[in-house]
């Protein structure tokens, strides 16, 4: 009997093994996929970008460029997901928070595989605390007056949203990111 209970248990902790992880995010090759069709609206297209640095790394950059006032980046290493920025001007135009808004649900969408509901949750969150965090940084008088607040998932993945009187930046940094 107590061999048959070990022969489940082993079964069991193999098949969980070979299951993914609900937490897990997105590769770069999907990520960009997904993001191309969750904004095929928006005109979404990635470019190699050309980065000087001092330091040697293995990440590849890429250029996110949108037809409308959003602009992005995003870092991989190999297919590994490292890091995505979306940033707008600030004051932006209506129609731009709404693009904004928009580009970081699919971001979202593309990275966790979260429903709408979920990421305009959190999404709402992040911009109410950064705009609280902006205007706490103005009133003390602050050198540099800056809004930033973060969320971390499971998995070592990070969200974060900064906030400054010339441009907003939302991230998202995947546990190859760190």
């Amino acid at each position: 009997m107590r061999l048959r209970w070990t022969v489940l248990a082993l079964a069991l902790s193999a098949w969980s093994a070979g299951a993914e992880p609900a937490w897990a995010i997105a590769g770069c090759d999907a990520f960009t996929a997904a993001l191309r069709t969750g904004a095929s609206d928006m005109g979404v297209e990635f470019s190699r970008a050309i980065v000087v640095s001092r330091t040697r790394s293995d990440a590849a950059v890429y250029d996110v460029t949108t037809k409308v006032d959003v602009d992005a980046t995003l870092s991989c290493r190999g297919d590994a997901f490292m890091r995505f920025e979306a940033r707008i001007g600030e004051p932006a135009k209506a129609r731009t928070e709404t693009n904004f808004e928009r580009l970081q649900a699919a971001a979202l969408k593309a990275a966790l595989g979260w429903d709408a509901a979920r990421s305009r949750a959190v999404l709402r969150g992040l911009n109410a605390d950064a705009r609280a965090f902006l205007d706490a940084s103005r009133q003390r008088g602050d050198v540099y007056i800056a809004g930033k607040t973060e969320e971390h998932e499971p998995g070592g993945v990070s969200l974060g949203l900064m906030a400054t009187d010339s441009d907003r930046t939302f991230v998202i940094v995947g546990p190859a990111g760190e």
